[in-house]
């Protein structure tokens, strides 16, 4: 027969151990335990949540209803995240000594179950144990099923703030489960960016062609700062805030590997006041520097072997941010289109981030080009 779960309890100090005991209470009863074997296998009961506790650092205890001979019994699954239990405690053999309390407990507890298993290791113990009642029990299996939740709902209804209590760390092992999964999507994140970015960097040292090295470049731009990003993020994971300055800065040493060669050089300064953004929107930002620093790379240099780029911000979050990216390039000529209404992928991105957090966007192409762009306050 298929055991039925009927709940879990959570073992962390002597309160959880006293819950345990009224639980074994009202599910003995229900399955017609005699007075002596009730008080038995209540105690043993117990005693598995007391070693959780003590010995096994945190437990987590687990009633079911199964079947053992042909009869319904009461399932009870302790686990623990303690060092494992030494096998000589386990030794059915082994003398008893009194002075030991975990061996005699669990030989006691070996004793009065009629089914009883461990699986202990240094990841923590699993115990199994059944207890089956001496006399017969005529009711189904789905009526013993409801009856037992009948008397765990009418121990709820006695003790809420026990319920509650529960509950709440229900909740908090739940938030805990997702943080460390999350940990670990970020970090498998943060090494496939990494190597996705080297992959790049690979086939635009073998690549031929200069349209091919040039559309690798810009690539490595992008991925590259969304791989700092990610970075910086982890690295702040708690407060969600990204050190802008150390982000521009990544974004511009990227930008000169991933263009500048032999017979070209362009260099990139960065000046930026200490400043913590929010995470969302300091990766734009350095989605934006990143664009107008490749835009600057391909068009502001022509027939020239080296240049400057500037990247500044200034101002803070609260009362507005402005960044403005220029170089010392051949600026805008007469008649040549505004490169803010482009239709290139580039200046589209950059169009889209501005307009996502109400900034305004400006371009003057007299001496060199100029791009500034204005974030509003954040209150």
């Amino acid at each position: 027969m298929k055991s039925a779960k009927l709940t879990t309890l959570t073992l962390e100090d002597g309160s959880d151990v006293a819950r345990l005991r009224e639980i074994a209470m009202a599910l003995t009863k229900v399955l017609s335990f005699g007075a002596f074997e009730r008080t038995r296998a209540v105690t043993a009961v117990v005693e598995l949540g007391r070693n959780a506790v003590e010995h096994g650092q945190k437990g987590r205890a687990t009633f079911t209803l199964t079947d053992l001979k042909g009869k319904p019994a009461l399932g009870l699954t302790v686990i623990d995240q303690g060092e494992g239990i030494p096998s000589e405690k386990l030794d059915p053999d082994r003398k008893i000594d009194s002075s030991s309390g975990l061996g005699l407990g669990l030989r006691g507890v070996q004793r009065i179950a009629a089914r009883f298993d461990v699986e202990t290791g240094a990841e923590g113990t699993r115990i199994d144990a059944t207890f089956l009642p001496s006399s017969k029990i005529s009711s189904a299996r789905d009526s013993l099923i409801a009856r037992a939740h009948e008397a765990l709902e009418d121990l709820k209804a006695n003790d809420p703030t026990a319920v509650l209590a529960e509950k709440n760390r229900e909740l908090q092992a739940g938030i805990a489960d997702r943080d460390l999964l999350m940990q670990e999507l970020h970090h498998r994140t943060g090494n496939n960016l990494a190597l996705i970015v080297a992959l790049i960097r690979m086939s635009r040292s073998q690549a031929v062609q200069d349209e091919t090295q040039q559309a690798l470049s810009e690539l490595e731009v992008r991925v590259g700062s969304l791989s700092k990003a990610h970075e910086l993020m982890q690295r702040t994971a708690n407060s969600g805030d990204i050190d802008l300055c150390e982000m521009l800065d990544e974004v511009a040493r990227n930008a000169e590997q991933a263009f500048s060669g032999e017979g070209f050089r362009v260099r990139i300064s960065v000046t930026c006041p200490a400043m913590n953004l929010d995470g969302k929107l300091a990766i734009d930002i350095g989605l934006i520097v990143g664009e107008l620093i490749t835009n600057a790379y391909k068009y502001a240099f022509d027939g020239r072997s080296e240049g400057m780029i500037a990247v500044d911000a200034s101002g803070d979050a609260g009362q507005g941010l402005v960044l403005t990216v220029s170089d010392d390039g051949v600026g805008l000529g007469d008649g040549n289109k505004r490169p803010e209404r482009s239709n290139s992928l580039g200046w589209r991105m950059i169009r889209t981030l501005t307009f996502q957090h109400n900034a305004t966007l400006s371009v003057d192409g007299s001496d060199g080009l100029c791009v500034q762009v204005r974030f509003p306050g954040i209150d």
